[in-house]
């Protein structure tokens, strides 16, 4: 039973924004890291990201149990009741938010709790059902994760913002290539992805466009803030993955070529993370 609520917090998906804040605090704070912060950024994410996920699954189980992809989750599949993972996600949401006030202070509280809110309220309740623009506006809860942890070190300037826009313009691909070869599961239950509500050929296009122009921000904004030899060897091979990936998806466009694509991304997006990691410690 523990494990189904574990799953309300989708933690194969919400690993990502806990390490963007992360690394936001070590990109702020350089080798003066404090290691105990890191432990309690660490839990502060994990809750206060995985109440919003399982805030989001609360509210989606409607639309969850008719999509091939979602229809074994917990709450559609009977193993958690939908006034259980309410409870349990404002429980969790909650402590993830007092224990930020704690230690971590107003400020970084502040953040992460508009980084819920874009995600829960905004993208999950407001956007979502209404408008293909979902990911987009709703993308700034990747760009909280970010600053949440830049500002545990230092006040927010310009390298915090290109730095938490490498989540928000890796996200749209991301998302939209999940959408392209789930796109039925998408129309059976009227939510209007991109690929959705416009032509394949075009949605094709868009994805793979955005998905390079990802790639090259992440490249080019090491070469401008890091450029240490050693990340050089996490974020070339990334690169060129990606770029591979996103032609052949473009080339000979398939469900199969854009779930590779779908599932690249988040290995190219670690390594870039873990390229600032090891260039600013």
């Amino acid at each position: 039973m523990i494990n189904e609520y574990l799953k309300l917090m989708k933690p194969h998906v919400i690993w990502l924004l806990v390490l963007s804040a992360l690394v936001g605090y070590i990109a702020a704070a350089g080798p003066s890291v404090n290691s105990i912060k890191l432990i309690e950024l660490t839990l502060v994410g994990f809750l206060s990201t995985g109440g919003s996920a399982a805030f989001n699954m609360y509210y989606e189980r409607d639309i969850d149990s008719l999509m091939t992809r979602t229809m074994k989750r917990p709450i559609p599949s009977g193993k958690v009741t939908p006034l259980n993972a309410l409870t349990f996600s404002i429980a969790v949401s909650l402590s993830g938010f007092t224990l930020s006030y704690i230690w971590l202070g107003p400020w970084v509280t502040l953040m992460i709790t508009l980084g819920w809110f874009f995600y829960a309220v905004l993208y999950t309740i407001m956007l979502k059902r209404r408008t293909w623009l979902n990911i987009v506006i709703g993308g700034f809860a990747g760009n909280a994760a970010l600053l949440s942890g830049w500002l545990m070190a230092k006040p927010i300037e310009l390298e915090a913002i290109l730095l938490s826009m490498v989540i928000y313009v890796w996200i749209p691909a991301h998302i939209w290539s999940l959408a392209y070869y789930a796109r039925d599961d998408y129309r059976r239950v009227n939510v209007p992805m991109l690929p959705t509500v416009i032509g394949e050929k075009a949605s094709v296009r868009i994805i793979s466009i955005l998905n390079l122009a990802s790639i090259i921000y992440m490249l080019a904004l090491y070469q401008l803030y890091m450029a240490k030899p050693i990340g050089y060897i996490l974020v070339i091979p990334a690169t060129l993955a990606g770029i591979i990936v996103t032609i052949r998806a473009l080339i000979k466009p398939s469900n199969e070529s854009f779930r590779t694509m779908f599932k690249a991304t988040s290995p190219i997006l670690l390594l870039f993370l873990l390229a600032v990691i090891v260039s600013r410690l």
